[in-house]
């Protein structure tokens, strides 16, 4: 279907359902004839709906808006579940709860987190399986933050100039409670049972809020705290390096063993393939190499099977201190806490060789040999060029097990005076300082290995999703494993890793109203903001031939037999449906004991083996030991209107802001004279943002809002770094670098919304966005002069000067694209309906979403390649509905959210130009309390009732599948009390 038609079809669709909501809505009296409050029972989750309506109806631009339902208590567990409710929000879950948002197309570095007014920052490990990425991000992580902490979620989709800068998409503002949001003393506290039953177990999650005034309202306190524990379990299947070319890693053995044999893909390489590496002398099946040694056929690289056990502890701590002092001054000090343990364990069953080429083994040592020394046997190939069936000899499996512990604690802690100093004018003042810091300083892995297992069948013939393995061998059997092999040191690996953001906040306004319709704000602020990222790991790496580094004798004499170091993996596989005869168990590395019988945490030598840290002086390390120093500085002016026009009004705000942004980046980049070297690059540039915010009251009842801001987004932190690698010897000479002269993205918005407000509560609107994204960022390779990447000429090699054509990979600034779609949001409580039916309620939103952008494989000056595709995370369908029912005791809800499919990597790589995306979703959570007095309740939740799995795939039109896995259901029940 082409993108007009989408949009078409996509339209009616909205208009034919708003004209069935209107109908409906035309039942109910209007907002100033409806029955009396009296007769209208309101509570709970209700007022919670009817109090976020009135918020977006009051404002100025657009906002949607989730309030809490009661005291330590939000309609979600999960603040990304929450949000995801509103028009236009997409999420990313990771083991089986909401971690990122995505906003009408943007998410990550496009959308910003305030918390209480101040931007924040969440650093924290990624628990899903194939997604064990630490967020190094500007972006936040709502996994870190258990919703009970906030008083309310705002998302502010339009700009104002007295907006804090730095979003494309939205800004989210994240509110605590405070004292004064209440009037006298309050309590309240919640206690549930959570059961998962992945893993068959029973975790506590338990709030609770205290809150009073004293010296006649002129002073309050409040502290609030939140703390659970959870053991997500996460079973699926996995191909994390993803599919790529058959002769990739220079293909199978050929079926008369070491003929010399051409490349079929120039991505794979040029000329013929290396020869001499089929060291079995065994050859393939000529039918089954022959029917993949063809252009553009794919097949799998790192097959395999996978358990992610996540132990997670989390708890927050709120507190506010509201002082009063007379009428025209408030002080108040929000602290906020939060620590988020992670405990993971990670269990593997992967095929190995079809990820290696020669990988340093010779004919004396062909052990870890890749797909050189293998052969395919049998082969079957779908018509898009996608392998789904194999039969391999000569195979190596490894088991795996890998333990990560981490500790993410953010914090916030804030100061803000508000002085009213005539009738007519106001000052507003904010010191604070927010962070996050990420700590992980155990992180293990260690592999067993199994050698040239003939029989190995993978099969997806029936389902990519589900393929069957029969890997050919015992696979729970310790016997049938190795971990030593006299060639090399074992699989080994060990490193720690810290990521810290801290930022402090200084801002001032001041207003002054000419009259009740006009009002003058300006405005400064300077924030100077701070990451560090660093890593360690074992100085000598893994499967070394450095035989020195392990001392085999006295592990042999230590461990007789590797099943006294060995734990074997059962039960796995539940939930996800797989073919009959599936593996359901595997010999893995019992972590605990090898740790405690080889010394492994003494970062130090031992009678064992060597097994000392080291961060800049390993190759591996220097990419993630990186920092970056920020300040901004921004001043605003913004003029406020309300005028009145007969019986309309038209209210809003126009204004702009200008912000100025240095950064000081570090980064090492080792020279053969000093491979320790780091240099730090200073940058600035600065913005001018525009802004208007209009609001017409048409009826009472019925506004139409528009709305246009210039905006830009900073570069991600990743991208800065003045970091890398120069090989000034290679043919050509290449590096490959960070690149901290990157402007930011910027974009000019436009959104268009009609909204009718019928009764208290309800609310029928539309609306339409359009981004014209200018500038973007992207990863790219490209052959120029060297003096263009900045670098000093040291790093030039005898006989080249600046002018010399290197071969350079960096981020670049790239045309950007466009995001343009519509919304459509219909709230409704049943008031208007008879007797019981009358306590029910719906929210429902649609929101449609179309991208274009073209994504560079290489930005030469003399032949620039790309390909189009949507913008990364853009579902284009994306639905929310909730039916709820609310009585004086019994209150039930029941939600799904609905998202299309999305992209989630384009390119693949700069050889491969496709993409990578997501399944589409499903999520059913329910609800369901009971009100017993004033003070009780009693209440029950269930989340992911659908089990929606994990769903990943590479390939746009091949749709090899990447990620399948389950977490399963979760189940709440508890009581809720408050005073």
């Amino acid at each position: 279907m082409t993108r007009s038609n989408r949009w078409k079809k996509s339209a009616l669709l909205s208009l034919m359902t708003a004209s069935a909501a209107q109908q409906v809505l035309a039942q109910q009296p209007a907002a100033d004839e409806q029955q009396p409050e009296s007769e209208i029972l309101v509570t709970g989750y209700r007022a919670a709906i009817e109090s976020a309506v009135e918020t977006k109806r009051a404002s100025n631009g657009m906002v949607d808006v989730i309030k809490s339902d009661d005291i330590a208590s939000f309609p979600d567990a999960n603040l990304a579940e929450a949000v995801q409710r509103i028009p236009g929000v997409s999420i990313d879950r990771d083991s089986g709860e909401g971690r990122s948002i995505t906003v009408r197309g943007l998410g990550g570095d496009f959308v910003r987190t305030m918390l209480n007014g101040v931007e924040a920052f969440s650093a924290t490990t990624g628990s899903t399986l194939g997604t064990t990425i630490i967020n190094r991000s500007r972006g936040f992580d709502y996994s870190t933050f258990a919703s009970e902490l906030f008083n309310s979620v705002t998302v502010r989709k339009s700009q104002s100039a007295e907006l804090d800068e730095g979003s494309l998409g939205a800004t989210v503002e994240l509110q605590t409670a405070r004292p004064f949001d209440f009037q006298g003393f309050h309590a309240g506290a919640s206690l549930q049972a959570a059961y998962y039953d992945s893993g068959d177990e029973v975790h506590p999650r338990v709030a609770g809020l205290i809150s009073d005034t004293f010296f006649d309202d002129k002073f309050g306190a409040l502290i609030s705290f939140a703390y659970n524990t959870r053991k997500a379990i996460e079973d699926g299947y996995s191909d994390t390096s993803q599919s790529d070319y058959s002769d990739m890693n220079n293909g199978f053995c050929t079926p008369v063993p070491n003929t010399l044999t051409p490349y079929v893909n120039a991505a794979s390489g040029t000329g013929n393939r290396p020869n001499g590496q089929c060291f079995s002398n065994i050859g393939s099946n000529a039918a089954a190499y022959n029917a993949i040694n063809q252009p553009n056929i794919f097949l799998p690289r790192n097959p395999g099977l996978g358990r992610f056990v996540n132990d997670q502890q989390k708890l927050g701590i709120t507190s506010a201190l509201q002082w009063k002092p007379s009428e025209s001054t408030l002080v108040t000090l929000d602290l906020v806490y939060s620590k988020f343990d992670q405990d993971r364990h990670d269990y593997a069953l992967s095929n190995a060789s079809l990820n290696r080429n020669v990988n340093g083994a010779t004919a004396a040592f062909p052990n870890f040999a890749g797909r050189v020394n293998s052969q395919i046997q049998d082969v079957h190939v779908r018509d898009t060029g996608q392998v789904d069936y194999m039969l391999l000899d000569n195979e190596d499996i490894k088991h795996i097990s890998s333990i990560n512990e981490s500790t993410t604690e953010t914090y916030l802690v804030g100061l803000t005076l508000e002085q009213k100093i005539t009738d007519q004018s106001r000052f507003k003042f904010n010191a604070s300082k927010t962070g996050s810091d990420f700590d992980e300083p155990t992180d293990y892995l260690i592999s067993f290995d199994r050698f040239d297992t003939d029989g190995y069948v993978w099969d997806a013939r029936a389902s990519q999703k589900r393929p069957f393995i029969n890997y050919g061998y015992d696979v729970a059997d310790p016997a049938s494993v190795t971990f030593i092999t006299g060639g090399v040191t074992p699989d080994i690996r060990i490193a720690t890793d810290s990521v810290k953001n801290t930022l402090e906040n200084l801002s001032a306004t001041f207003a002054f109203d000419f009259n009740d319709e006009l009002t003058l704000k300006v405005g400064a602020m300077q924030k100077k903001y701070e990451f560090d990222s660093n890593h360690t790991q074992r100085v000598f790496a893994q499967n070394s031939t450095d035989l020195t580094k392990f001392n085999f004798a006295n592990f042999a004499a230590a461990v007789p037999s590797l099943s006294a170091v060995s734990e074997v993996l059962t039960g796995w596989g539940n939930g996800l449906g797989l073919p009959a005869g599936s593996v359901s168990s595997w010999v893995v590395p019992d972590i605990h004991k090898f740790i405690s019988t080889l010394g492994l945490d003494c970062n130090c030598v031992n009678n064992f083996g060597d097994w000392t840290l080291g961060g800049s002086n390993v190759a591996g390390s220097r990419g993630l030991i990186r920092n970056v120093d920020e300040k901004d500085q921004s001043l605003f002016t913004q003029l406020d209107y309300k005028v009145p026009l007969g019986d309309h009004t038209l209210r809003g705000d126009i204004g702009v802001r200008y912000v100025k942004t240095t950064i000081d980046a570090t980064g090492l980049l080792p020279t053969a004279a000093n491979p320790l070297n780091s240099q730090t690059v200073e940058n600035d540039y600065s913005d001018v943002l525009p802004s208007m915010n209009v609001a017409f009251d048409i009826t009472p009842d019925l506004i139409t809002r528009f709305a246009v801001a210039k905006v830009m987004s900073r570069p991600g932190l990743a991208n800065l770094t003045p970091g890398g690698t120069v090989t000034n010897t290679a043919t050509p000479p290449n590096a490959s670098i960070g690149n901290p002269y990157l402007s930011p993205y910027r974009a000019t918005n436009y959104d268009l919304s009609l909204e009718w407000y019928p009764g208290k509560g309800s609310i029928l609107s539309g609306a339409v966005f359009y981004r014209d994204v200018k500038s973007y960022i992207q990863q790219t390779t490209a052959d120029e002069p060297f003096g263009n990447t900045g670098l000093p000429v040291s790093y030039l090699a005898a006989g080249q000067t600046p002018d010399t054509i290197y071969r350079v990979t960096n981020s670049r600034n790239t045309p950007g694209g466009y995001i343009q779609g519509f919304e459509f949001n219909y709230q409704q409580s049943f008031t208007f309906l008879p007797g019981v039916w009358s306590n029910f309620g719906t929210l429902l939103n649609y929101t449609y979403v179309d991208s274009k952008i073209d994504y560079f494989l290489s930005t030469s000056t003399v032949n620039p390649t790309s390909v189009q595709s949507e913008f990364i995370g853009v579902s284009p369908n994306s639905v929310n509905a909730t039916l709820y029912y609310e009585d004086k005791r019994f209150s039930t809800r029941v939600s799904a959210a609905y998202r299309d499919d999305y992209l989630q990597m384009v390119p693949i790589k700069n050889t491969l130009p496709d993409v990578r995306g997501s399944a589409a979703t499903l999520n059913v959570d329910a609800s369901l309390s009971y009100t017993i007095n004033d003070h009780f309740k009693i209440n029950i939740d269930a989340l992911n009732l659908t089990n929606q799995a994990t769903d990943n795939w590479s390939g746009e039109t091949r749709r090899s599948q990447r990620v399948t896995s389950v977490t399963g259901r979760q189940y709440f029940v508890g009581a809720q009390y408050s005073y």
